[in-house]
């Protein structure tokens, strides 16, 4: 191979090397940029519980009406919208504790960002986790918490099939389930992004600089290296496996 490259001429050799810089350079160049970039706060965004539809962004009403819809047919009757500096949460509880949890954030192209979770708690602390966020989670998913994210796949009732399926064979195995409460909203999605932010501090991604957050240079490299291949393909390709194994096992 080397022999090869030397003799190439001086200007492929140099167009080369462009192409082989551009190649890698969101391994490099993208923590630098995000670790100047991002920010987050240090504690918990106020938010403001919504009792009014008008108090909704309007980019954001549709996402709401429809999320509210949806959980209640699936069986969480008890729903509130909580709403945010930047965007809207739609929390739900079902009648076994699960909490379902829809966020819609606007984006500068006008259209929305969305995700659906479902979680459930088990005794003891441990956490089941399912979304279809769109993005990889930044850090790594914190002990005790088990999850599997499907961007693919848009349909909540489906989503929540899988996510019940993955608690099924956790409770087969002895877990039981220590069930959640949205009883007051406010105070459980505050405790989760307490949670949250306590995690991202916790594995050294971030580390508190006044009143906000700020990626350590571990932070930075390995939040940019999560977001690409081939830790995101392998990351969605083993959650993919996961839901083919749930779904397949249908008595």
């Amino acid at each position: 191979m080397a022999l090869v490259f030397d003799s190439l001429s001086t200007p492929l050799k140099l167009r080369l090397g462009l192409v082989a810089l551009a190649i890698v350079s969101p391994y490099w160049l993208g923590p630098l940029r995000i670790r100047e970039k991002q920010k987050r706060a240090a504690s918990p965004e106020n938010m403001e519980l919504v009792n009014d539809p008008a108090q909704v962004p309007a980019p954001l009403t549709s996402f709401v009406d429809q999320t509210r819809r949806t959980l209640e047919s699936l069986g969480f009757a008890k729903t509130a919208v909580l709403r945010q500096r930047l965007g809207v949460v739609v929390l739900g509880e079902s009648a076994d504790g699960t909490i379902a949890s829809g966020l819609a954030l606007p984006k500068p192209d006008g259209t929305v960002h969305s995700l659906i979770s479902y979680t459930t708690q088990l005794r003891g602390g441990r956490k089941i986790r399912t979304s279809n966020s769109s993005l990889p989670s930044t850090t790594p998913a914190p002990k005790g918490v088990e999850g599997l994210r499907l961007p693919d796949e848009r349909d909540a009732a489906r989503l929540l099939d899988i996510h019940r399926r993955l608690v099924a064979r956790a409770t087969r195995a002895g877990a039981q389930l220590q069930p959640l409460s949205v009883a007051d909203p406010i105070a459980y999605q505050r405790r989760e992004e307490q949670s949250s932010i306590a995690h991202a501090v916790g594995c050294g991604y971030w580390y508190r600089r006044g009143e906000q957050l700020a990626l350590t240079w571990k932070g930075a490299f390995l939040s940019a290296w999560r977001m690409l291949p081939p830790w995101r393909t392998l990351a969605e390709q083993r959650d993919r496996r996961v839901a083919g194994v749930l779904l397949a096992a249908r008595g």
